[in-house]
């Protein structure tokens, strides 16, 4: 079966699909691009540190009872933080034929139109490191910056959500700044034609436009030209 939306499992299925090394379901022309690259050495220290805090705790404290409530209470602030792990790690941006969907943390950011895809171009940005959104960029990081650099045609919709009201961004974005592994294969995906797919408009199956096809229409004769020649 062909998945044609964005398609987000709960925890328990994350965990079970990240110890499989694979990640949630896409459609069969559609492509992922991680961001996973050293984004594991903050949960593991706050692993390491949370199990030397049990052993700790369990010595100190004498009443048995609150030393294991403590110890449970450990137990599923790391099941917890290694669920958000796998979450994100299953969840990577996705392209199809028509869509950039681009998340952060496992959760949809914006799903931007291929056809408004002006350029797209490795660029190493450091300095920010968390989701930002300023003058109609957003930017999607992790600890060391962005890797490619994406402009667009006409704003889109973003929306970063968060628990708390003041560290969620939401606005519009005309250009994006993002993190992945492998930034020479997003951009040479996204400098590809998009293939037409069942009914897709002719907007949205568009090629995203490059200096090549650009040069190639102007140096164009014209067909009348040569029919007087």
């Amino acid at each position: 079966m062909t998945v044609h939306t964005p398609v987000r499992v709960g925890r328990w299925h994350a965990l079970l699909l990240w110890g499989r090394r694979r990640h949630a379901p896409i459609g069969a022309d559609s492509a992922v691009f991680t961001a996973v690259r050293g984004t594991l050495a903050m949960p593991v220290m706050f692993g390491v540190v949370t199990v030397i805090e049990m052993v700790v705790l369990h010595l100190l404290i004498p009443v048995l009872w609150i030393s294991a409530v403590l110890a449970a209470l450990s137990v599923a602030s790391l099941i917890v933080l290694t669920s958000s792990v796998a979450l994100a790690r299953v969840h990577p941006h996705v392209l199809s034929p028509t869509t950039l969907t681009l998340r952060t943390s496992g959760k949809v950011v914006a799903m931007v139109d291929r056809a408004t895809i002006v350029s797209a171009r490795i660029h190493r940005r450091y300095g920010v490191v968390s989701p930002t959104l300023d003058g109609g960029r957003l930017v999607l990081p992790h600890q060391d910056g962005t890797t490619v650099d994406i402009d667009l045609s006409c704003p889109t919709t973003v929306a970063v959500p968060s628990p708390l009201q003041r560290w969620r961004v939401e606005g519009s974005a005309h250009s994006f700044g993002l993190q992945v592994d492998d930034p020479a294969a997003l951009v040479a995906a996204l400098g590809r034609p998009a293939p037409a797919i069942g009914f897709t408009s002719a907007r949205r199956s568009r090629p995203v436009a490059n200096n090549n096809t650009i040069k190639a229409a102007a140096v164009m004769p014209d067909p009348a030209q040569m029919g007087e020649v």
